[in-house]
């Protein structure tokens, strides 16, 4: 079997020390000559700065470049630049395992041209904290472990740039599968995500980005049956939303408080509970997550005509 040509891809901004320890975790991958891509998105904090620097040093090639704008956009830098066969991507936040490279080109044997590898979350996540965990295949190519063959990404145009950031990395994905190429999974590609503990407006934010997702199914509708619960909903959870704030309107078209029965599956699941560490700010958190959810859904499929909620 012949060895690819591999360039590993990071993207970062205002990181700086999450990302020395990444890139520690990358020069000491075993087994694959592989040359550095670094992507800077605008850092103000030193980190473009500690990038150059370290590129002097660094033990293998190591290209540091600069690119502002969506994280598509930034992405698809990485990829005009990249000079490997196959490009792999993780994130500043991430913390590849030393065989994370060797795991992720095994994959490729069948002729896939993406791979997907498993993330796992530093320590357990509290409620409300942010992570990611992937333990198996996704359908949604989350760029903090992936592995594509870098020719067929730039022949079907790579990411998405006028996604937001939870949308860019899947039209990626779904324009692979769309071309007829197929993807695999690689469970021994293994990086380590970064935990945090987010402010409310961090879950708004989030929230609100779902407003792409009815963009990403009329672009993909072949899409609806592995990433929909039941072809049009973003989860199982938006049945108890949309009950809500159908209870919430009806109560008040009517000026009776019966309708509001209809939120209380919801205010139940997301009651505080002391016991697990669920507080009165992380219940406002979900609230305020949900709510955003289903505001972006709606934006989005009203100005795309294409209902997700």
């Amino acid at each position: 079997m012949v060895v690819p040509r591999v360039t590993v891809a990071v993207v970062v901004k205002d990181r700086k020390d999450l990302m020395a320890r990444c890139l520690d975790a990358i020069d000491a991958q075993e087994g694959v000559d592989f040359d550095l891509l670094v992507v800077d998105n605008g850092s103000t904090d030193g980190t473009f700065e500690y990038l150059v620097d370290r590129a002097t040093s660094a033990p293998r090639p190591m290209t540091v470049i600069q690119q502002l704008g969506s994280l598509g956009r930034v992405r698809n830098a990485a990829l005009q630049h990249a000079q490997g066969d196959v490009i792999a991507f993780t994130d500043s936040d991430c913390v590849p395992s030393p065989g994370w490279l060797r795991a992720g080109l095994a994959g490729f044997a069948a002729g896939e041209a993406v791979v997907q590898g498993r993330t796992v979350p530093a320590r357990q996540a509290g409620s409300f904290e942010a992570t990611i965990n992937i333990s198996s295949f996704s359908h949604r190519y989350e760029t903090c472990n992936i592995f594509y063959d870098r020719a067929a990404l730039a022949e079907v145009g790579g990411f998405g740039e006028d996604m937001p950031q939870i949308g860019e990395d899947m039209v990626a994905g779904w324009r692979i599968r769309r071309s007829g190429r197929s993807a695999g999974w690689a469970g021994d590609a293994v990086v380590t995500h970064d935990v945090t503990y987010p402010p409310i407006r961090w879950w708004v934010k989030r929230g609100w980005r779902y407003e792409c997702w009815p963009r990403l199914m009329r672009e993909f509708p072949e899409a609806r049956t592995t990433m929909l619960y039941r072809g049009f909903l973003l989860n199982r959870r938006q049945i108890a939303v949309m009950a809500a704030l159908a209870g919430i309107g009806v109560a008040a078209a009517t000026l009776d408080a019966r309708p509001l029965a209809a939120a209380a599956p919801l205010l139940w699941r997301w009651r505080p509970m002391p016991s697990r560490g669920r507080t009165i700010r992380n219940s406002a958190c979900a609230l305020a997550f949900d709510a955003a959810t289903f505001a972006g859904l709606v934006r989005g499929s009203i100005m795309t005509r294409t209902i997700v909620l």
